[in-house]
């Protein structure tokens, strides 16, 4: 089966072997380390590629993982979005991460919206969905109140780092995003 998510601007696909050198990029910028990297800062390039064979992986055990955001009228890639549950992970999230070219063009609420609903879809017993967010990530918190998720006062410990668990209930969120 072929999954292939559209959403008005984007195309969303299961992160695939095509996509590590844009992945392995985007995880070398500062802005992107500040939040997604274990000290703040960029890994080495081994290390991001084996993140993202980790990633690949996800799919695999799970079934389901990150996907490719890719705009849909030129298919450049934009980031990743979607569900994402490693061991130890506090439910089921949906996380993002867009290459800083295309920030501030809503391509982050717009797929995980669209990601969402296919994680919904895909499992009916669901009762919410989280984003793992840093405190200090103020552009991840905007997204996650755009897509309908609060703080929920929760804490996730990771890497030394305290991190707000944002949720939002099943049904609360398709009764306002469903398709």
């Amino acid at each position: 089966m072929t999954i292939k998510i559209e959403t008005e601007r984007l195309v969303l696909r299961p992160l695939a072997p095509e996509n590590a050198d844009a992945h392995i990029d985007m995880m070398g910028d500062q802005r992107i380390a500040d939040f997604l990297s274990p000290d703040r800062k960029i890994q080495a390039r081994s290390d991001r590629w084996r993140n993202f064979a980790s990633y690949l992986g996800h799919w695999q055990i799970r079934g389901f993982g990150w996907f490719s955001v890719e705009m849909k009228e030129t298919g450049e890639w934009v980031g990743r979005v979607g569900p994402w549950m490693p061991e130890g992970w506090p439910g089921l999230e949906c996380g993002w991460a867009i290459s800083p070219d295309h920030w501030g063009k809503g391509y982050a609420p717009e797929a995980a919206i669209g990601a969402i609903n296919w994680t919904f879809s895909q499992f009916p017993d669901l009762p919410r969905i989280i984003s793992v967010i840093d405190p200090d990530n103020k552009n991840s918190q905007g997204v996650a109140k755009k897509i309908g998720e609060e703080n929920s006062g929760e804490i996730f410990e990771l890497w030394d780092y305290k991190l707000e668990v944002w949720a939002a209930e099943r049904n609360v969120w398709l009764e306002k995003f469903g398709t």
